[in-house]
């Protein structure tokens, strides 16, 4: 998976099937809003305030060392904190692709097609806690 750094400020995701000629989409890099929406869960303001330094450095393109010695921690962790962040970049984006096309399909009085069993191909841990 290519990372923030080669999305030049853009967070690339998987592409909806495998059969794409482009395996990744790059979608906006989200606001501070968005982001406190996805780490709701995280009740560490100061945890959240370092992970989006953290993630703001590797879409501005600094390497992943640079990015985590502000803050005293390894290459290692920096990448555990982006990919993290890239799956639940991908599921807010598909969860909304999902709505939209329900609410299309409504509106054309259409049998929505199911992208539960794509996803769950894609992301078999799509369930779980992150």
């Amino acid at each position: 998976m290519i990372n923030l750094k080669e999305g030049r400020g853009k967070v690339p995701i998987r592409n909806s099937t495998q059969h794409e000629a482009t395996p990744y989409l790059l979608v906006d890099f989200p606001t501070r809003e968005e982001f406190e929406l996805m780490y709701a869960r995280h009740k560490d303001q100061a945890l959240k305030d370092k992970y989006w330094d953290i993630l703001q450095h590797r879409s501005q393109g600094k390497t992943l060392e640079q990015s985590g010695k502000p803050f005293g921690i390894t290459r290692e962790r920096v990448r555990q904190i982006e990919a993290k962040f890239q799956r639940k970049v991908c599921e807010k984006y598909w969860s909304q692709t999902e709505a939209n096309l329900s609410k299309i399909c409504g509106l054309l009085n259409l049998v929505k097609p199911s992208l539960d069993s794509e996803m769950h191909e894609m992301f078999p841990l799509a369930d779980d806690n992150r």
